[in-house]
């Protein structure tokens, strides 16, 4: 009998050891606090914030954390971004929490969803997650879009064990729920609302209260966004990316069309390297797209000052740019490719704007000269007398470039700055010096003899 007490001892001492060993390394797993929250200046759910929650979660796997708990607090945002987010939160291999510390409307909703467990404060909200692309009538959003994210909500709900009808009718206006909501309008519950119908799993007045209610005991790790992550979701902001492709196609082309180099083109690598250098920094892109982008103005920019007419070096430079925009503006869904054909239209037809636009209202640039939409030079005056190349008139050179009308001529292996009387000239015809009026040149096709 004693043997059997003893035995039992020192089982009962090796129980308790372990317990205490795993309490303790328990208390040493931390809980990672992630603020997602709309920045002034800066936009709510997009890509910048995609790439802060995705660092966020695998910082948590790094240091075996026991939970997740994101704080949202959001307006809204992208779809393709939201519905990104939700699936890295939803298959994360760890707890997650959300506490909705005011509102999550819109996209906010489905980061709330994709977590395990919802809090909300006594004066928040959730709801109001109709999806938009910014071009439907308010009234009349796109059917086939809201059909799908509809689905998709319901399904996460689904999944989470919560009504799937309450949140469809966060959604869809025709989801009618009796002394709840009528059809015609999006359902969007107070936080009781929410309790009672069981959309949240308690209230919660801050971060305390929610760390008591769920039980944890640990450090507590409280991220924020770096300095590239916040930049990257201003760059990445709708109204932003518009405004950075408006500089970068307006200086790049300008830049083309004046001489030398000044402030167009500065502006235009900037914004370029913006534009792109966000996605990058967002982790949505490698430098491919920029590659792309590159090569084609400057194929284009070939096609314009050197090549005659417009052949297959014009149209891969167009294919290059339309290449680049679909890889940058390109979403995770199949849904949404839609709306980005629709994008890369509306770029496109901008750079084609500006470009008409600066050969109509900047008549002495270059391009405009070689394009030959000069008028013919008129009849010669007698400026030619005090000509410094009046020893020229009646020699015989070649065309060193094309003459469309301005090029370069090389007489006597010198090389001299040249227009032709409005004709198209070959590099490499023979030409005639006609004319000198001042320190213009003014040559001819020499005929044959």
């Amino acid at each position: 009998m004693d043997n059997f007490f003893g035995k039992a001892l020192i089982v009962f001492f090796i129980l308790t050891i372990l317990l205490a060993v795993s309490s303790s390394a328990l208390a040493e797993q931390p809980i990672i606090w992630v603020p997602l929250k709309d920045i002034p200046d800066v936009g709510a759910v997009e890509w910048g914030l995609a790439s802060f929650v995705k660092r966020a979660l695998e910082e948590a796997q790094k240091r075996d954390a026991q939970a997740v708990i994101f704080e949202i607090d959001t307006f809204g945002g992208r779809v393709d971004a939201m519905l990104f987010i939700k699936d890295l939160i939803f298959k994360a291999p760890i707890k997650t929490v959300a506490f909705v510390n005011s509102k999550a409307w819109s996209a906010g909703v489905f980061i709330a969803l994709s977590c395990e467990k919802i809090f909300i404060t006594p004066d928040g909200s959730i709801g109001a997650s109709e999806p938009r692309s910014g071009q439907e009538d308010v009234e009349k959003p796109d059917p086939k879009t809201v059909s799908a994210i509809r689905a998709q909500i319901e399904a996460l709900a689904q999944a989470r064990g919560r009504d799937p009808t309450i949140f469809a009718a966060m959604v869809d206006r025709n989801v009618e729920i009796e002394g709840l909501k009528k059809k015609g309008a999006l359902l969007t519950l107070p936080a009781y609302l929410a309790l009672q119908h069981q959309a949240v799993d308690g209230i919660a007045r801050g971060r305390e209260e929610v760390l008591e209610q769920l039980g944890f005991d640990g450090p507590l790790i409280s991220l924020t966004p770096s300095w590239s992550e916040l930049l990257a979701r201003f760059l990445t902001h709708p109204a932003i990316v518009p405004l950075l492709l408006l500089l970068a196609f307006g200086g790049i082309f300008l830049e083309i069309m004046t001489p030398g180099f000044g402030i167009p083109g500065a502006v235009g690598i900037t914004a370029t390297a913006l534009f792109f250098g966000g996605r990058y920094i967002a982790g949505l892109s490698g430098w491919e797209p920029l590659i792309l982008f590159i090569a084609g103005i400057t194929l284009l920019a070939i096609e314009i000052l050197v090549i005659p007419g417009f052949g297959a070096v014009g149209v891969s430079g167009i294919v290059a740019l339309v290449m680049s925009l679909y890889l940058v503006l390109r979403t995770t869904r199949i849904l949404f490719r839609g709306t980005v054909i629709l994008e890369m239209l509306l770029y496109l037809a901008i750079m084609g704007a500006i470009f008409l636009v600066g050969l109509f209202f900047l008549p002495k640039n270059p391009i405009w000269s070689r394009l030959g939409l000069q008028e013919k030079v008129s009849p010669p005056e007698k400026t030619q007398e005090t000509s410094p190349y009046r020893a020229l008139l009646g020699q015989i050179g070649t065309a060193k470039t094309i003459l469309r009308p301005a090029g370069v001529i090389e007489i006597d292996g010198k090389s001299y700055d040249a227009i032709s009387r409005g004709e198209f000239i070959r590099a490499g015809e023979k030409v005639v010096v006609d004319e000198v009026r001042g320190n213009k040149i003014i040559v001819i096709r020499k005929k044959e003899d």
